[in-house]
């Protein structure tokens, strides 16, 4: 008789406490023309490296760079 084994994928959202201070070399900013909405882009790479991966929308890329997605929540560029 074979057994089924289960594999729990969830993984726990991390709590991320305060402004992530993110590269320019690894962040885009695109606003609007009238500057009131902005979208933050980060490098895949280093958003997986530094725990941000909860807060990525890996389905909304960066137009020219491939690599780089949305972040859902605000950065601060350093």
């Amino acid at each position: 008789m074979a057994g089924i084994k289960f594999v729990d994928n969830t993984e726990d959202e991390v709590v991320i406490k305060g402004t992530p201070k993110v590269p320019f070399n690894m962040s885009k900013k695109v606003s609007s023309i009238e500057g009131t909405d902005v979208i933050y882009f980060i490098d895949k790479n280093w958003g997986l490296a530094n725990n941000l991966q909860s807060k990525m929308n890996f389905n909304s890329l960066f137009p020219t760079e491939l690599n780089f997605c949305e972040i859902t929540i605000p950065i601060d560029r350093v």
